[in-house]
């Protein structure tokens, strides 16, 4: 994929609608470029078990104060970065293979050098099909430091906020 070509300004405001809504007054083209700038592509996975953190973690955040809700990407990944500095917070999006939707926004962490996808702890109840999800999927991410995350610490702990922060990211970046 040519991300140099991705028009990032609206695919964040279209796909990712409402999470991104906050970039509709930026300048477009400063935002794409910016986009390009700080986006690195970060692994390519198989499987969701390539990804899906172990109960050792998640029971280690959990005595941390983490609480789990399915699939919601942007408030996992901020909170286990908030209650673990060194679990690295990214926002971007995945891209699919044969999928109505090839590239989807998308918040994800790092740590011990694999992505950790807490979005992808499988709720049995209402399980994702894996087999008709477009795999391989390809991570792509904007890493937002702990230290800025830090200062959600309320909003995303106690009302578990899927605010991605990549607008106010964006904000104090280019200052």
């Amino acid at each position: 994929m040519n991300v140099n070509k991705i028009d990032f300004y609206n695919l964040f405001l279209e796909e990712g609608h409402p999470f991104y809504q906050e970039i509709f007054p930026l300048d477009k083209d400063l935002f794409n470029h910016w986009v390009i700038k700080n986006l690195k592509k970060i692994a390519q996975i198989e499987s969701f078990t390539d990804v899906t953190p172990s109960e050792k973690i998640v029971e280690g955040l959990s005595k941390l104060g983490y609480e789990h809700v399915h699939y919601q990407c942007h408030y996992s990944a901020k909170a286990a970065s908030i209650l673990n500095k060194e679990i690295n917070y990214f926002t971007g999006f995945v891209e699919r293979k044969s999928y109505s939707y090839s590239i989807i926004t998308h918040s994800f962490n790092y740590f011990n050098n694999r992505i950790i996808d807490f979005s992808r702890i499988i709720n049995l109840e209402d399980p994702i099909d894996e087999k008709n999800s477009g795999l391989p999927h390809t991570y792509f991410g904007i890493k937002i430091p702990n230290k800025f995350i830090f200062n959600y610490k309320q909003e995303t702990l106690n009302d578990k906020s899927m605010k991605p922060l990549l607008y106010e990211w964006y904000l104090e970046s280019i200052k």
